[in-house]
């Protein structure tokens, strides 16, 4: 027992080790300090309202979803798949604009806003970009 709580006091008093993150390239192609690096994640669920709700475009649907937490500086790179709760499944998206504060994941094929609210479309997404 006295050991384990040697290792606790151990472990709550070393300094854990910086997390490094690399970025290569960025949509606007300007370099940033290395430790500007950030790494932001969320889910944009199919519920949302407003501004962020799942809507129809020509035959797609599409959903804003807001970034503005993360505190970008340029538009990050983001990846987005799509989860939903039926068996079905949800179409897959591409990122059609990523800005410093949203990006807009667009279906790529054929897809109504009613559809997606429907099957509980959320958007798992992962942002890489600079916060200075």
């Amino acid at each position: 027992m006295r050991l384990l709580s040697c290792l606790f006091s151990l472990m709550l008093t070393t300094p854990t080790l910086p997390l490094e993150v690399k970025i290569l390239n960025t949509p606007d192609g300007k370099p940033h300090p290395p430790p500007c690096a950030l790494t932001c994640a969320g889910i944009s669920k199919y519920s949302d309202t407003g501004d962020y709700e799942w809507r129809g475009y020509h035959g797609q649907a599409y959903k804003r979803n807001n970034i503005t937490g993360c505190g970008f500086v340029s538009a990050p790179v983001v990846t987005a798949v799509l989860k939903g709760y039926y068996t079905r499944g949800c179409p897959s998206v591409f990122i059609e604009l990523s800005k410093e504060t949203r990006f807009v994941v667009q279906t790529v094929e054929e897809a109504t806003a009613g559809q997606m609210t429907k099957d509980r479309c959320d958007v798992y997404w992962t942002a890489n970009g600079f916060n200075c």
